[in-house]
This record gives structure tokens, sequence and C-alpha cells, in this order.
């Protein structure tokens, strides 16, 4: 019996979902993944109808994409907005082509863009700190400084536009790893990411491909024709991160389902922050410190600049 589509029952099947056992055509597998978002939006509360959405929009495949099934959510929405952001960290190659992409994409869309940067938030760029040997000097791998920076930027930016909501492209992939990473650095502490949560004076973040596995990202950015990079982030062999998803993606490659199990686990046992009940004394963002690791990496970094 030939296979067909579990949707449409269509003989052009381009995907097997493992996990699931559904098969789709290509019209019915990008009309899931829409669905699929939506599931999700609605399941966790991720949005409101007036809100203004600020997508972090990096470039990259998985940010295009995020843009482009929110834009086509957000039309049913009138009263509900659309802006995307861009955060610049100074990687020459890399980032100016992914900034490219993103310009040229938003424009396609006719959605607002603004695209910020480190040196104008910050005063340097990624590349200064390590190309300075700040990063060595205060033992910090380039991902870790770009990271934590990054969110900061991307706090900041969200204020500047006036959203009430920053939307994340980070997969079910992103979100496991780094429950996974934050183990193997002793925070225990499990709180759901890419989750609303309404904390006074704080643009909540959400993550509404937190359920769609990062490879079936892929294969909708390709069907989509969206533009991929060519450039690779130079920094990216250096990161803690890319052990645990050459890892994470071994195993889900060989037990379909796995990510989904571990999702679940960890979020059965997640507490609540103590970042929601501390203020950092120089900037006014939750933290569990006194000084949060944005400030105390910027202040750092600064100093041995000047020196």
């Amino acid at each position: 019996m030939a296979t067909v589509c579990s949707v449409c029952g269509s003989s052009e099947v381009i995907y097997h979902r493992r996990y699931s056992g559904e098969i789709f055509c290509r019209r019915c597998f990008l009309k899931n993944i829409i669905e699929r978002v939506r599931a999700t939006i609605s399941r966790y509360e991720l949005l409101k109808p007036f809100d203004k959405i600020a997508v972090a929009v990096s470039g990259g495949k998985d940010s295009l994409s995020l843009l482009k099934i929110l834009y086509e959510i957000e039309r049913d929405f009138p009263r509900a907005s659309l802006t995307a952001i861009t955060i610049d960290e100074g990687i020459p190659e890399y980032r100016d082509e992914a900034v490219e992409n993103a310009v040229k994409y938003a424009e396609n869309l006719g959605v607002p863009h603004y695209v910020f940067s480190f040196k104008d938030f910050f005063g340097f760029t990624l590349t200064e700190v390590v190309e300075n040997g700040i990063a060595d000097a205060i033992s910090l791998q380039p991902c870790t400084i770009c990271g934590v920076l990054r969110r900061r930027a991307l706090t900041l930016a969200a204020k500047k536009v006036g959203a009430t909501v920053i939307a994340t492209a980070h997969t079910l992939d992103d979100i496991v790893q780094t429950y996974f990473l934050n183990i193997l650095r002793g925070d225990t502490r499990f709180t759901p990411i890419g989750i609303r949560r309404e904390v006074e004076g704080v643009i909540p973040r959400i993550a509404p491909f937190r359920l769609i596995p990062e490879y079936e990202i892929v294969l909708y950015a390709f069907l989509s024709n969206i533009p991929f990079q060519t450039y690779t982030c130079p920094y990216v062999e250096r990161s803690m991160r890319n052990m645990v998803r050459a890892f994470l993606t071994e195993y889900e490659e060989k037990f379909p389902g796995s990510l989904y199990a571990a999702l679940s686990s960890f979020e059965k046992v997640y507490t609540k922050s103590i970042e929601e009940d501390r203020r950092c004394r120089k900037c006014g963002e939750p933290t569990g410190r006194e000084v949060c690791r944005a400030c105390e990496l910027v202040e750092k970094i600064l100093e041995r600049l000047k020196n």
C-alpha cells in the first residue's frame, strides 16, 4: 500500500514525523507547523489581544521562520501589532549577513524592523572583547558573554519600541539544552523557559516554538524559501552548548520523542525563581544577585578596555 499524507491523502509525501507516526505532504506540513504554534500560544497563554510583539530576529532560519509564522497569525488579531528587532553583537561577515537577511525579510513582509547593536548599548562589540583578550582574562567563553548581553540588549531594544512582550525563536531543542546546561552549571532552579510570566516592570519573553523540534523548523524554513546563512559564527565550536546539542541530537535520532519526555520531566519539578523577588541595584532588572550578571559583565569589560 502506498504511503500517503495523514491529513489530505496525497501521495506526494515529504516528511514522516517519527515521534508521532504522522506523514505529511508539503502543504499539510507547512499548515501543521502554523497550527502547532497557534496551539502552543493558546495552551500557555503566551499572547494577549492587545500585545505589541517584539520578535527577536537574528537573521537566521529559526527567527525568520518565527517572524513569518507570527505575521500569518497576527493578521487574525488586528488589535495586536508586530515589530522585528535585531541585535548586532559585532561579528564581521557572520552578523553582517544575518542583519541583511533580517532587513530584507522584514521589509518583504511589511513588518517594522529596528537594528540595535552591542556598540550602541554597551560601548563595545563582542569581537573587540574576544580579540583584546578580555574574554580569556575574565575566564568566559564568547558564547557566554554574548548570551548574557544579547538578553539584556533585547530587553533594552524592546523597551525602545514600546513592546509588551518579546518573542524568541527558541525551539524544543534549545530549551531542553538550556535545562541540561543549567544542571551542569549547578543551577537546579527549573524556571520554565519561554512561558509568559508577568512581573511588574519586566517585559515577558515567550517561545512559540517551544514544542517544535529544531529539525522541523529547518524543514519549514527550507520549504518556505527562507534564506539560510552561509557564514557560521566563528565562536560556536567554543560553546559549552555545542557538546550538549550534539549529544541530545544523536539521542533524539535514536529515540524519537526523547526531547518531549525531557521537557515534561524538567517542568514537572520547576520552582519559582528568586529572580522575581529581587532587583539589580544598578539596572532594576530581576536577578538572584545584588548586581545582575549583565551589569557585572559590562562593568568588567569596560574596565579592561580602559586599561
